[in-house]
């Protein structure tokens, strides 16, 4: 089948930015993984409730600025409810516990965003400077899109560099190593954890915004949004920051060759990719031997 250079393009670009976005979701689930040793099925419903307030907030004020400012710290809010009142008092027992509780949480939010918004499908407006379309090449890439791009690759970038360079980095890695001597320390490691958790929910509220104005936002997409970030996270390897990145990256321009070629069966080339990176790499791609 011949695919047109321009298609390719488009599709290459589109998958970027999808994949840098999907990286948002991705780092929060990692770190909350990687910090709190906790996996977190109810990761998919902070993204949905971000795009949700995000609707509401657009639509109460007229501003899709407001609304990127205020639903992401609104589902902060909801995070540190969940890990202070559910998860705290299951850390160092078995995972089953989390799972169990995150998925009935992720359930019961999904019940909650149906009897608020209803079952239809909504949107968020973007704003009327970010219209239009800018030649890029052969091709014409909407101005929304790099927007999103260009956001999430500065949030991806700041995050990065305050792991791996800042004090707050080295207290949150030294909390998820050696709790007893943090606290020996006088830090109150719970606040750190919490805080975690709580920046997790913020950068999945951030992508629910920014992409509930280029996708349509309803009550399946927090399920759907969780699959492709456990995908990820398999992909790049447990608690890496790093194999998260990249690996979205990858789901990214998957995601978007598929839908290029062949569209009905997108989810078989990402389920197969993910499928061949366990055969040969088990823990993930940094997993293992490279951990972020």
């Amino acid at each position: 089948m011949f695919v047109e250079f321009s298609s390719v393009l488009r599709a290459t670009m589109l998958g970027v930015q999808l994949g840098m976005t999907l990286a948002l979701v991705a780092a929060g689930l990692t770190l909350i993984f990687g910090m709190l040793d906790v996996i977190n099925f109810a990761h998919g419903s902070l993204y949905m409730m971000g795009a949700y307030l995000g609707v509401t907030v657009s639509a109460q004020f007229g501003s899709f600025w407001l609304a990127l400012l205020i639903a992401p710290l609104a589902v902060g809010v909801i995070g540190a409810v969940i890990e202070v009142f559910g998860l705290r008092a299951l850390y160092g027992r078995n995972p089953l516990y989390h799972i169990l509780l995150t998925f009935g949480l992720a359930v019961m939010i999904q019940g909650l965003v149906v009897e608020i918004w209803g079952g239809q499908s909504l949107r968020i407006e973007a704003p009327a400077s970010l219209a239009g379309t800018v030649q890029i090449g052969p091709v014409e890439y909407p101005v929304y899109w790099l927007f999103v791009l260009a956001v999430s690759t500065l949030l991806i970038a700041a995050v990065w560099l305050m792991i791996d360079r800042s004090d707050l980095g080295i207290l949150m890695r030294a909390s998820a190593h050696d709790t007893e001597m943090v606290d020996a320390l006088g830090i109150d490691v719970s606040k750190v954890f919490t805080g975690v958790f709580v920046f997790g929910a913020v950068l999945a509220g951030v992508a629910g915004v920014l992409l509930g104005a280029s996708r349509s936002v309803n009550p399946g997409m927090g399920f759907g949004v969780i699959i492709e970030t456990f995908v990820i996270v398999v992909i790049g390897g447990l608690g890496s920051f790093k194999g998260a990145v990249y690996a979205a990256l990858a789901v990214g321009l998957v995601t978007a060759y598929g839908a290029l070629i062949a569209p009905s069966v997108t989810d078989i080339f990402l389920f197969t990719m993910m499928a061949v990176v366990l055969m040969i790499r088990p823990n993930g791609l940094f997993g293992a031997t490279e951990a972020a």
